[in-house]
């Protein structure tokens, strides 16, 4: 099926198609496993029934061994270009902050720890011991955070209505990860100075951040293979 429909965009793990006016699928690539995908999916799930600036999410489909699922289309652009735009940086600033507040929730009991995801991030690679014991000294928390909260991961529709997207990290952790998470990435960016107004906007010092960071910028690596 996915052969004749348009491509809209395409990641390390899946691609985005176009069904029509207001569904796209989307199709991980060959070799990603159901179980992934379903992970993802349920994470959607548990987003969707807690905010409401996720995309409306439908149903699963498996096409020649590549698994997806089938949710709503979202027009518009990413808050990053309004970040980046000198003109709306300030109001497209209070947006991003104000939503990630939104995710200082409870998290269900059967979101995964970010704890568990970090260890199975770096597996049973050689020479990791000294990360895996930093990982078990970090607390514990109940907070649901997103993981990968960042400016092209916010839609805003033409009806100006901002919509987050991409599930896969999401986690139960202490809020204060997910700050870390989000200032790494924007320092990976190379936009330091964003995401010091960032943390300022959050209310929060990098000394309450720091030793999720040193452990964020070591699993990077990992990521990233």
């Amino acid at each position: 099926m996915y052969e004749y429909l348009q491509k809209l965009a395409e990641g390390n793990t899946a691609e985005i198609f176009q069904l029509d006016n207001n569904r796209i699928l989307k199709l991980f690539k060959y070799g990603y496993s159901k179980d992934s995908m379903l992970h993802e999916y349920y994470n959607h799930q548990v987003v969707s029934g807690l905010l409401d600036s996720a995309p409306n999410l439908y149903e699963i489909v498996e096409e020649d061994d590549r698994f997806g699922y089938i949710m709503e289309h979202i027009k518009g652009t990413t808050l990053a270009e309004r970040l980046l735009n000198e003109v709306t940086f300030t109001d497209a600033m209070e947006l991003f902050v104000s939503l990630h507040k939104e995710w200082n929730k409870e998290a269900p009991a059967e979101v995964v720890s970010y704890k568990d995801w970090m260890k199975a991030l770096v597996g049973n690679r050689e020479s990791t011991s000294e990360l895996l014991e930093k990982i078990h000294c970090l607390p514990e928390g109940n907070t649901l955070c997103h993981g990968d909260f960042h400016p092209y991961n916010i839609l805003v529709t033409e009806e100006n209505k901002p919509v987050v997207i991409d599930f896969a990290n999401v986690c139960r952790a202490p809020k204060e990860y997910d700050i870390a998470r989000t200032y790494f990435l924007m320092e990976e960016a190379g936009v330091k100075q964003m995401a010091e107004v960032y943390l300022e906007q959050m209310q929060t010092k990098f000394e309450e951040i720091q030793e999720f960071y040193k452990v964020i910028v070591q699993l990077r690596k990992f990521e990233l293979e």
